[in-house]
């Protein structure tokens, strides 16, 4: 069934789309584009801007319109038979509704295991959706630092998600944010330079100075003398040692207590402190140099380091170790010169190593970064594609919790899919096994000659009787004769060919032109089969199509779909008539189709929008209490008029003879003024007819329309279910 028409460039349509029922009347005037609609379904791929939503492609297509009759009929020469199975074959028959209601069955399971796939498709759809949405995410997180590596990826959601996807096989070096960070600001700054190389403080002389014991060494002098062994007992050898030089400035006294000294007392103060103990006293000064000389050069170097601009280091980490070092500094010179104010003192150095060791870690992770740097810029582009390549397998690791999940759910999606597919497979081939069964069987029960009776019946039923359709010489095949058995040669009027093609199509629709095609589902499409018709012919091609109708809502002879186009009211409101059959209308949509400024429109309806003032003037007949008594008469007189003089034509005289009697006068009082020539459904003439004489007129009225073989077209529009036989 075709769930939904878009037609785009054709004719006078542009873009107008609409949604069908099982059951369609589609009403519209000359040339605002109701054939295009039937050409569109018949052949859609001569409308490359067209476009059709359909379930069964395989579905056969039948549209009567001019290209039908063309492509299938012509007076002149022979025509495709019509393959039936023929009414004397009830256990073919059976057979084969077997069969078929085995294939619809199959097709009905392939169909529900096609929506699960549908539906599992949809679910990864879902997936697809979200991942993409959580990959955006992260995309812009890092957009403005990584830009560099998402470059082509940056507008397109589903291109990005899918380069994430890709990354799995990414083996480059999983690098944390930072690093990347700096190494992208190294590579794509355009001002980055290379830097010569820093150096490390040398501390081996400082170790060595640290590890001297000249400090924790007491400084004496000779032992051996008395005055030494006093001096030592008095442990007051620093103090002798300043008075000394008092002692040279105080003509031999003591600088203490003014007394003279001997020269041998003095001699003994001089040998105690002997050449050793002026060596070592030296070697105290010297360390002192030494230190010095170490220290201020290292702090030399470091303030040259501190005041050097380079850009991807930062220097001033090395501050606070500097000033460490300065105290430390500071607190060892003031001990070394305590050790030379008083020799004989115990003195330790600070240790300043330690510091200095720090500082090199320091300095090493900037020749770090200075090294990465130069080779960053020795070898730049190589480094930009694998710096992109980092930040490709960073963002990768980040989602992979996501993609896993992802991956999972799609993955056992696909196997649905996949299990599936394996079981409609099977199906699809038990069908064509079974289609196969069908054809085989049609093909062995099949004939045209059912249908060529079928088609000669309705024509004698009709008075069609100059002409019937009979074998031609080519196997399977028709062709129209006269009653000589003399082809008719181009000589059927244009009614009695309008009425024998649909004769054709409305035959084709019960079988096949394919000895194998009987019983395959179909959509039937009938483009205004009424040109030239008169009104009792057109009555019945009205009631076959109603036929039609009535056995797609029934789901008989495989019809799954109808459309019936028109520009005919009368037509239209025929074939449109339910009766009591108000089950049917959630099975019909009803349309009009309008051109305005060469564009066509499609308008739905839920109920029939087509009414007209004919259709009125039966509705004042619906209360007879309330009929109105002034105008009834003229009412039934304009019924008579538009329906027998403007659509089906009457014999006036013949139709007042099939009288007798009063109702032959009043039959005569309705049909005199039909022939006037000025009067018409729309004239307002009034003629007053007496209360009793009201059910007389409308029993006549009846009458005329049962006296003149139209009783049925009387029960329509009276809304009365016809009982009589349905014709075929």
């Amino acid at each position: 069934m075709i769930s939904k028409i878009f037609l785009d460039k054709v004719a006078t349509y542009n873009g107008v789309e609409f949604a069908p029922s099982k059951v369609n009347y589609i009403y519209g005037g000359n040339g605002t584009g109701k054939t295009t609609i039937s050409k569109v379904i018949a052949n859609k791929t001569a409308y490359p801007n067209c476009a059709l939503e359909i379930e069964d492609e395989a579905i056969d297509k039948c549209v009567y319109n001019c290209d039908f009759v063309k492509e299938h009929f012509s007076q002149s020469s022979s025509v495709k038979g019509i393959f039936t199975l023929g009414k004397d074959t009830k256990d073919a028959q059976g057979y084969i509704a077997k069969k078929k209601d085995e294939l619809d069955q199959l097709t009905k399971n392939i169909k529900g295991n096609q929506e699960s796939v549908k539906k599992l498709k949809g679910n990864i759809q879902t997936e697809i959706d979200s991942f993409e949405k959580q990959s955006w995410i992260t995309k812009k997180k890092y957009e403005e630092l990584f830009r560099v590596a998402f470059e082509g990826y940056m507008g397109s959601m589903k291109a990005f998600s899918k380069k994430c996807l890709d990354e799995k096989t990414n083996t480059s070096e999983l690098i944390d944010y930072e690093k990347l960070v700096e190494r992208k600001n190294v590579l794509f700054n355009k001002s980055s330079v290379k830097h010569e190389q820093i150096s490390n403080i040398t501390v081996d002389r400082i170790v060595e100075l640290e590890k001297s014991n000249i400090l924790s060494t007491p400084i004496i002098g000779k032992e051996d003398t008395q005055i030494g062994e006093l001096i030592n007992k008095l442990k007051n050898s620093d103090w002798v040692n300043t008075g000394r030089k008092y002692l040279i400035e105080s003509d031999s006294k003591c600088p203490f207590c003014q007394q003279p000294i001997t020269n041998d007392l003095n001699q003994e103060i001089e040998d105690f402190f002997d050449e050793s103990y002026e060596k070592q006293f030296n070697l105290i000064k010297q360390f002192k140099t030494d230190y010095e000389s170490c220290v201020t050069s290292m702090l030399t170097t470091l303030e040259t380091l501190r005041q050097m601009e380079i850009k991807i280091i930062d220097l001033s980490v090395l501050d606070e170790k500097i000033e460490i070092l300065k105290e430390k500094n500071k607190i060892n010179l003031m001990k070394i010169d305590k050790k030379l104010i008083s020799p004989s003192n115990v003195e330790k150095l600070e240790i300043i190593s330690d510091v200095l060791k720090d500082i090199n870690s320091v300095i090493a992770s900037f020749q770090d970064k200075i090294k990465q740097n130069n080779q960053l810029l020795d070898n730049i582009e190589e480094e930009k594609n694998k710096l992109k390549n980092e930040i490709w397998r960073f963002v990768f690791e980040e989602l992979k919790p996501v993609i896993t999940e992802f991956e999972k759910k799609v993955s056992g999606y696909k196997k649905g899919i996949d299990s599936i597919r394996k079981i409609i497979s099977k199906k699809s081939g038990e069908c064509r096994n079974l289609d196969q069964e069908i054809k085989t069987k049609e093909a062995e029960m099949t004939s045209t000659e059912y249908t060529k009776n079928e088609i000669n019946t309705t024509l004698k039923k009709f008075g069609f009787v100059g002409f019937t359709i009979d074998d031609a010489d080519a196997k399977g095949s028709y062709k129209i004769v006269r009653m000589d058995g003399c082809c008719v040669e181009e000589t059927l009027s244009e009614g009695e060919y309008t009425f024998i093609t649909f004769l054709y199509f409305y035959q084709m629709i019960k079988g096949s032109i394919d000895p194998t095609g009987i019983t395959r589902d179909k959509i039937i499409v009938i483009d205004d089969p009424i040109s030239s018709l008169d009104s009792n012919v057109l009555f019945i091609v009205s009631h076959l199509v109603k036929d039609i109708v009535s056995d797609c809502n029934n789901n008989k002879n495989n019809i799954k779909q109808v459309f019936v186009l028109t520009h005919n009211i009368y037509f239209h409101k025929e074939v449109t008539f339910r009766g009591a059959r108000e089950n049917l209308k959630q099975h019909e949509k009803f349309w009009i189709v309008k051109k305005l400024d060469e564009s066509s429109s499609i308008d739905e309806y839920v109920d029939n929008p087509i009414q007209t003032t004919y259709e009125m003037l039966w509705r004042e007949l619906d209360n007879l209490d309330k009929v109105n008594k002034a105008t009834i008469f003229n009412t039934l007189r304009r019924i008579l008029e538009y329906y027998f003089n403007i659509i089906g034509g009457l014999d006036y005289e013949k139709c007042i003879h099939s009288f007798d009697g009063e109702d032959k006068l009043l039959c005569r009082a309705l049909v005199s003024w039909i022939n006037d020539g000025s009067h018409f459904v729309n004239d307002d003439m009034v003629m007053y007819v007496e209360p009793e004489g009201i059910e007389k007129y409308l029993s006549v009225f009846k009458l005329i329309f049962d006296n003149m073989g139209h009783l049925n077209h009387y029960n329509m529009m009276m809304k009365i279910e016809n009982s009589t036989e349905t014709v075929t």
